[in-house]
């Protein structure tokens, strides 16, 4: 006997962000708890600043001053103002709103938990620049990953080609790995401390691109709804009145017929 096709129980699929997304808030619970208590993973932050410093030379100094102050609150706030104003210029403003209630979340997060926390700096003989506020989560680390990966997820996916896509991805990643590793390396974090900022950023950007995502489908299913009620009304021999496509139809990313990539409102 065949079983009806109506009482077989449909088996609703996690999207992959919700089990990162929740992989991430496992993390920083428990990461946040052994800060906490000085324990567990904050047992390879002595070790790992010492080797830090042992392999400072006269090179990557520089380098790595320079990368911490290109992942600054001056350079991120800059690039964020940015990303708004391009966004706003173009009509995106659906976009800008996100990266305005991003960098702001991100920075409610950095200032909260440095003062809920409070957790020390590493030792002041260990600082190549001065640092004298609390230490986790990293400031630099939390902010770039939230700033310049949410302008990632915005922007990469408006590029035509499938290499520059990838190349502009890698170098994203790039850039914000090594704001966080120069902080363990002029001594002014401890390498939980990075961790810590890097997971609550990427977190902040899961969050709020899928809430840009959901708005987006809403307005999509709407459109499509008031489309097929148009569709309805005929014309006097019969015939159905054609319904021109709203661009509010195409998302993010999505490639039309001529070959052009859409942009987010």
């Amino acid at each position: 006997m065949t079983p009806n096709p109506t009482l077989v129980p449909t088996r609703r699929r996690v999207p992959p962000l919700a089990v990162v997304a929740g992989l991430l808030i496992v993390f920083i619970v428990g990461l946040t708890a052994n800060v906490v208590a000085r324990d567990g993973l904050t047992s390879i932050d002595p070790d790992i600043a010492d080797w830090a410093v042992a392999h400072r030379n006269g090179v990557l100094t520089p380098i790595a001053i320079t990368v911490s102050n290109i992942g600054g609150t001056v350079a991120m706030t800059t690039l964020a103002t940015l990303a708004v104003i391009a966004f706003g210029w173009f009509g995106y403003w659906r976009a800008a709103g996100l990266v305005i209630v991003t960098g702001l979340l991100s920075w409610l997060f950095v200032d909260g938990g440095k003062n809920l926390i409070a957790r020390p700096r590493p030792p002041v003989d260990l600082h190549v620049v001065v640092k004298t506020n609390f230490a986790y989560p990293s400031g630099h680390s939390l902010g770039s990953m939230a700033i310049v990966g949410i302008v990632s997820v915005l922007l990469i996916p408006r590029l035509r080609r499938r290499a520059a896509r990838w190349i502009a991805a890698i170098a994203a990643a790039t850039f914000v790995a090594a704001v966080g590793l120069s902080r363990i390396y002029l001594g002014v974090h401890w390498t939980t401390d990075v961790l810590g900022g890097w997971a609550i950023g990427a977190l902040l950007v899961i969050a709020t691109f899928s809430g840009y995502r959901y708005l987006e489908a809403r307005e999509h299913d709407a459109v499509r709804a008031g489309a097929k009620h148009r569709s309805a009304v005929r014309d006097p021999g019969g015939a159905a009145v054609p319904v021109p496509a709203h661009p509010a139809e195409r998302h993010v990313g999505e490639v039309d017929s001529e070959g052009q990539i859409a942009g987010g409102g």
